[in-house]
């Protein structure tokens, strides 16, 4: 047996003789892991695989939960609002994706860095700094037009609460 194989468990490469099941979950791993999270919890996940009956790895178990199967998860596009916010916090966080999903709840932090970019990240040789500077500057429009909703909506009200009085 070659040192790679015999190290294997060792290296973090998976224990080839275990019988790890890769590739894309079936509809019945999904079933029991929802089954097994519903009934224990979250939360140690190496026993979660073993215990719930998938030949799967506890990263593989946290990950699919995570990102895919927690209840609470939103479904869909990213709204122009989150898209705001994911704007706000990346430009004071940087790529702190986990620290950002914190603020868009149902939202995970590999969708968010998904989501940043493929909309903000230039490709090639032109800037990144560019692409955040229109995404920021998209924002400050943005606010300043509700800035200006409010305003014209205060002065809506006073206008009619001073006419009922004279």
């Amino acid at each position: 047996m070659s040192w790679g194989v015999q190290m294997a468990g060792h290296l973090g490469w998976g224990i080839i003789d275990e019988g790890w099941r890769k590739g894309p979950w079936t509809a019945e791993e999904d079933r029991l892991l929802i089954e097994y999270v519903r009934l224990h919890g979250e939360g140690r996940w190496n026993s979660v695989a073993r215990l719930a009956g998938l030949k799967r790895n506890g990263k593989s178990c946290r990950l699919r939960w995570v990102n895919y199967l927690r209840p609470d998860l939103k479904r869909g596009q990213i709204t122009p609002h989150e898209e705001d916010i994911i704007v706000e916090l990346h430009a004071r966080w940087g790529n702190r994706w986990s620290t950002i999903a914190r603020s868009l709840p149902g939202r995970t932090d590999n969708e968010i860095k998904n989501y940043w970019r493929t909309h903000f990240k230039k490709k090639g040789k032109a800037s990144s700094d560019n692409s955040s500077e229109k995404a920021k500057a998209r924002l400050l429009r943005r606010q300043q037009f509700h800035q200006q909703q409010l305003q014209a909506a205060a002065a809506a009200t006073a206008a009619s609460s001073s006419n009922k009085w004279t």
